[in-house]
């Protein structure tokens, strides 16, 4: 019963997933799971993680009417948060938390999309420009210098950095810009703009998906295990790009690379149910560090598993 971060994608995936394969498990879940924590205020903070339940917009207040008046106000409260109280840089980038004030790669992720969402459930305007520019300035903070790819964390005063291009950071990267696909207008520069950062990731990470269907922790590291949650991520923003007419002339060779994520993802799903080999909770670290981290089930993994089978439901597969 929490909304931070890895629960509130798991509700999310949840939430997705029921609009693909109707659940009344999953319903009576997430109606419990909104009143407890509507009833204890559901405190918004400096944390950019906090924010995680704004990306149930629209479906939970379609699912779940009778608390309109109570998602309204989180919506509005989000959208000040976001647009107004969170902490920056001096040059406007959001930082992570209080205690942590620097440049996470999965705050684009938080903040992007919940802030879209809830502009569009409230009818506010011009959030399209100051979205598309955070993405730009924690994307050019965090490029790695080795690879195409993106590291974890800058720290903001510092300049120390994580290292590597790791598995799930650049997932974070591949799902916030598949749905500001959903969110942006298709004819604006910001849609337009999205959609570039978004073929050009899913182009470079193809080469490295390993025979399983799968990609590693650390992408162009051979000897890092495959990881799961980081592999759901991707395919989400394969199966995304695919709805949106992205891969052109190319499009047969990436459906081959879709059928093999989905392949990849559903084997690692046990005779419970559970989404395994997502890594466990991840500070910034060295390449050794990250080789190093534990797996498992993870609520991340598993609710960005269900959004990446809803979609792949959807598009008939």
């Amino acid at each position: 019963m929490n909304t931070d971060w890895g629960q509130a994608l798991l509700a999310y995936g949840m939430a997705r997933g029921m609009r693909s394969v109707p659940s009344d498990q999953g319903r009576d879940y997430l109606h419990a799971w909104l009143t407890y924590h509507l009833g204890a205020g559901l405190p918004l903070t400096y944390f950019v993680g906090s924010w995680g339940v704004g990306l149930l917009y629209p479906e939970i207040e379609r699912e779940f009417p009778h608390y309109r008046h109570e998602l309204r106000d989180l919506a509005g409260r989000l959208v000040r948060m976001i647009r107004r109280t969170a902490i920056r840089n001096g040059e406007g980038v959001l930082l992570h938390n209080v205690d942590l004030p620097h440049i996470y790669i999965d705050t684009i992720y938080y903040a992007l999309p919940t802030l879209g969402r809830a502009c569009r459930t409230l009818g506010i305007e011009g959030w399209e420009a100051g979205a598309i520019a955070q993405l730009d300035g924690h994307l050019h903070a965090l490029a790695d210098k080795g690879s195409p790819f993106y590291i974890h964390c800058e720290q903001n005063l510092t300049g120390l950095r994580s290292e590597g291009a790791w598995g799930r950071g650049n997932g974070w990267v591949a799902m916030c810009t598949a749905e500001l696909l959903d969110l942006l207008p298709e004819d604006s520069g910001e849609y337009r703009r999205s959609a570039e950062i978004l073929r050009k990731i899913l182009a470079d990470l193809k080469p490295l998906q390993t025979e399983r269907g799968l990609w590693r922790t650390l992408l162009d590291d051979p000897d890092s295990y495959e990881e799961t949650s980081a592999s759901a991520m991707f395919l989400f923003g394969y199966l995304v790009a695919e709805r949106h007419a992205l891969f052109g002339e190319d499009a047969e060779e990436y459906a081959a690379v879709i059928d093999r994520g989905l392949a990849g993802v559903i084997g690692a799903i046990d005779r419970e149910g559970r989404l395994l080999e997502a890594s466990e909770g991840t500070w910034p670290g060295d390449r050794a560090y990250y080789r190093g981290l534990g797996t498992g089930e993870w609520w991340w993994g598993s609710g960005a598993a269900m959004l990446a089978l809803a979609e792949g439901v959807d598009s008939g597969r």
